[in-house]
C-alpha cells in the first residue's frame, strides 16, 4: 500500500468523526436535560407530602410528565450512543477495507444508514422531550394562576 493510498484511507476514516462530535454535543445536551428533570422531580417529590390536595394534583401531573420525559431522554441517549458506536465501526471498516483493498460498498452503506437512523431516532426523542417539558411548564403556570 502506497502513502497516497494510506492517506486516502485516513481521509475516508476521519470524515465520519464529525458525526461523532455532533452526537457528543447532543449527548451533552440530553444528559443536562435529564439531570435537570431528575432534580426537578426530587424537589416536587419533597413538596408533595405537605401540599394541599389541589397542589398535589398539580405536582402529580408534573411528576408524571417528568417521568415520561426521563424515559424519552433515556431512549434518546441510547440512540445517540448507538449512533456513535456505529460511526466508530464505520470508521474502522472504512480504514480496514481501504487497507486490505476489499471493495464492499454495501457494508459501508448499511452501517452508515444504521448510524444515521440512530441519529434520527435520537433527535426525534430530543424534540419530543422539548414538547413535553413545555407541557410541564404549562401545568405549573396553570396551577400558579389558579387555572387548574
Amino acid at each position: 500500500m502506497t502513502l497516497s493510498e494510506v492517506s486516502t484511507a485516513l481521509q475516508l476514516s476521519v470524515s465520519p468523526t464529525i458525526v461523532i462530535s455532533a452526537c457528543g454535543l447532543l449527548l451533552l445536551s440530553m444528559t443536562n436535560r435529564l439531570g435537570r428533570a431528575i432534580d426537578r422531580s426530587r424537589v416536587l417529590a419533597r413538596e408533595r407530602p405537605g401540599a394541599t390536595v389541589e397542589s398535589r394534583k398539580s405536582i402529580d401531573r408534573q411528576l408524571s410528565i417528568i417521568r415520561s420525559r426521563c424515559r424519552l431522554i433515556r431512549a434518546g441517549i441510547l440512540s445517540a450512543s448507538v449512533c456513535i458506536f456505529l460511526t466508530v465501526l464505520l470508521v474502522a471498516l472504512l480504514f480496514l477495507l481501504a487497507t486490505v483493498r476489499f471493495d464492499a460498498p454495501w457494508v459501508i452503506a448499511v452501517v452508515f444508514i444504521a448510524s444515521m437512523g440512530s441519529l434520527l431516532i435520537s433527535v426525534s426523542y430530543f424534540i419530543r422531550d422539548i414538547f413535553q417539558s413545555l407541557a410541564a411548564v404549562e401545568t405549573e403556570i396553570a396551577h400558579s394562576l389558579g387555572e387548574g
